[in-house]
């Protein structure tokens, strides 16, 4: 079925030997500068992070906002087009003056 030649087996030994010493972009590798520098790119993430949380929010509030606003405007409209015909000739009639 599937043989790995032997090159192969030994090259895969040999990375599962190193893996546990590679710890990649983890931690800096050594000196101030290039702890600085990986201390600032991960507070950049972090804001960056931030800055599209909070963006989202407030799209989501104004949303929702738009939403309220809608459905308040619609019941309130259809509590003027609700109105019986007799209460509607009474409201008229207020406007009616009377001489």
């Amino acid at each position: 079925m599937n043989t790995i030649p032997p090159d192969d087996k030994k090259w895969q030994a040999l990375l599962a030997m190193s893996a546990p010493t590679f710890t990649g972009d983890d931690t800096p590798a050594f000196g101030f500068v290039t702890s600085t520098l990986a201390r600032l790119k991960a507070e950049k993430g972090e804001r960056d992070m931030f800055e599209r949380i909070g963006l989202r929010a407030l799209f989501a509030s104004l949303v929702v906002l738009v939403g309220v606003v809608g459905f308040s405007a619609g019941l309130q409209l259809q509590e003027r087009l609700d109105l019986e015909p007799s209460v509607n000739s009474l409201a008229q009639a207020e406007d009616i003056p009377i001489a």
